[in-house]
């Protein structure tokens, strides 16, 4: 009962029907269909005129004759305009007539409203012209886009030649893993072992030759130039690239960014990853570059420093990483001197719910067996920005590292978790922090290749950011991994 009393209120006439008004046909707007519609038509006082046309439906439309304003009086409702024709891009598309029902002016134009008279528009055709006009301006953008005007030639030559050379190293290994494919799985695997043996060793060469000569073509190219160039190799090369597992994980970036803690485990593990024998060969040369092996090297260079502040402490060091990713460095270290596992507390901190698992996983185990005291804390970096009481945070500790996340931030976030991480410190602590050196020769192949850009920082920079630490350190000093590639700021409290 209640539906039928809700329906009979809709229904119910308006108390004054006679302000309703009648219906009206839909117009369609001309430029919300991308469309520059002109009129050609006779009027007796107008005589010949065109006009830009603004909406229309099946039986009427509404245009703008420019600059005849002036012309109001002349024109009346009901007066025929003859021999009007539609037309887009210069091609007709409707002949006829038409009345005049409306006339105004607006500024210096007059405005037409007319009956069609006696065809009305085929709107069916109105909108096959608005998708052909569609599909030429898509078509001219992508013109414009694939002309890159602002890449240089001898970048264009580079990068043509570096991508047949992909295309055609691709197309052989595809063919010969296919060969084999049928194979029992001894002589496919000994197969594929061979061709990869055989083929990598010049996919990587080729590769790092690409990366030499890329220097020379984009240094000192200002961050516009560089972002144009970046993207055109992003559309020729993407496709070849991603066949590598790591380089497809720096494309994608599933947690936002590039150098996560799974892109640091392929560092760490096996590099000839991979579905095809080309995207081994290409993850075989990803993960050898230069700065590649200088953040391999850092788990070494990490757990030296470890060992030796343990020598140097009593009962337990203290430790915290800090964006601590796989925390691979602790790892080997306990797998190696299961023995130092008493003499360690480390504290493993990162923002990533991912990379935090990751740890419980590996070293948790890994830490009952061995009896270091392992704990796990996800925590934004940001938050450490704000922290007034780093002891009551962090606690006090005699080690406080970190590999990579300060090649993240800016100058200013930069001093800041500085100052705070330094204040945790007990007297005598040591602050290692790893920062990509600016002599990197890796930079513009991990910007352009791999879609990884980092803050790259000199020994002079990294020095100039502790100098204002308090109070004074004991030691401000700048080391290296040995490729000398990554740098870390050594700070002494």
């Amino acid at each position: 009962m209640k539906v039928r009393v809700e329906l009979a209120k809709v229904l119910q006439p308006e108390p004054d029907a006679s302000h309703s008004r009648p219906l009206r046909a839909r117009r369609l707007r001309a430029p919300d269909l991308k469309l520059a519609l002109r009129a050609q038509a006779t009027h007796g006082a107008l005589g010949s005129f065109e006009a830009l046309v603004e909406d229309l439906s099946s039986h009427g439309l509404a245009m703008v004759v420019r600059g005849q304003a002036d012309s109001q009086p002349l024109v009346l409702w009901g007066d025929r305009l003859e021999g009007l024709v539609l037309s887009q891009d210069g091609e007709p598309f409707h002949h006829g007539g038409a009345l005049v029902r409306r006339v105004e002016r607006r500024g210096a134009d007059l405005l037409l409203g007319i009956e069609l008279d006696p065809e009305p528009l085929d709107l069916g055709r109105v909108y096959r012209l608005a998708s052909r006009a569609n599909a030429r301006e898509r078509w001219q953008g992508a013109l414009r886009e694939s002309a890159h005007d602002e890449t240089s030639p001898a970048f264009k030559g580079w990068l043509f030649d570096l991508r047949l050379h992909l295309e055609t190293a691709k197309q052989f290994l595809d063919l010969e893993e296919k060969a084999v494919a049928t194979a029992d799985l001894y002589t496919k695997q000994r197969a594929r072992q061979d061709l990869l043996e055989a083929l990598a060793p010049d996919v990587i060469a080729r590769m790092d030759r690409a990366g030499q000569e890329l220097h020379g073509l984009v240094n000192g190219l200002d961050p516009a130039a560089h972002e144009a160039h970046r993207r055109l190799l992003k559309q020729r090369l993407v496709p070849l690239l991603e066949e590598s597992p790591f380089l497809r994980r720096a494309f994608e970036k599933p947690l936002g960014y590039a150098g996560d803690f799974e892109m640091m485990n392929m560092l760490y593990r096996d590099h000839a990853e991979g579905e095809t024998l080309f995207g081994q060969a290409l993850n075989l040369w990803a993960t050898q570059a230069p700065v590649a092996r200088a953040n391999i090297n850092r788990l070494a260079f990490i757990s030296a420093r470890i060992r030796e502040a343990i020598a140097g402490t009593k009962g337990r060091l203290k430790v915290t990483s800090i964006g601590c990713g796989p925390a691979q460095e602790l790892q080997n270290l306990l797998e190696s001197a299961p023995e130092l596992g008493p003499r360690l507390e480390v504290a493993l901190i990162d923002q990533g719910e991912e990379a935090i698992t990751h740890c419980e996983r590996t070293l948790g185990p890994l830490a009952a067996r061995t009896g270091a005291k392992v704990k796990f804390h996800r925590e934004s970096i940001r938050r450490f920005l704000t922290v007034r009481h780093a002891e009551r945070t962090f606690g006090h500790r005699h080690l406080i590292y970190s590999g990579g996340l300060f090649d993240y931030l800016g100058e200013r976030a930069y001093k800041v978790l500085l100052q705070v991480l330094y204040d945790a410190l007990l007297p005598g602590g040591l602050l290692l922090l790893g920062n990509v050196g600016a002599h990197n020769p890796s930079r513009w192949a991990m910007e352009y290749f791999v879609d990884w850009v980092v803050i790259h920082r000199t020994p002079g920079e990294l020095k100039a950011l502790a100098a204002s630490l308090r109070p004074a350190p004991s030691e401000i000093r700048i080391e290296a991994e040995p490729s000398g590639v990554n740098l870390f700021l050594h700070v002494v409290k």
